[in-house]
């Protein structure tokens, strides 16, 4: 994220009416140390967006014609952008 940053998603599960769940992972991010939490959220049209981790961040994905996710996250007034591939 931001081109310095490290993050990880994966999606536990998805629901037919688009509810998910997934495990969020991210290294140094701001002031933020390393760590990992699960979430909740739903999918709208090409759009992932979480629930508030515990942490309080917020984050949305949205999936790109080229199969990368565009992720932004957003914790104490700060706000990253990067692309996620899948790995």
């Amino acid at each position: 994220m931001e081109g310095t940053y490290e993050a990880r998603v994966a999606v536990q599960t998805i629901s037919p009416n688009g509810k998910v769940t997934v495990t969020f992972a991210w290294g140094n991010l701001g002031d933020n140390n390393p760590g990992e939490a699960a979430g909740e959220g739903r999918i709208v049209g090409s759009t992932l967006k979480l629930g508030r981790l515990p942490n309080g961040a917020d984050i949305s994905l949205t999936m790109l014609p080229d199969g990368t996710l565009a992720g932004t996250y957003t914790l104490a007034g700060q706000t990253y952008t990067g692309a996620f591939t899948k790995q």
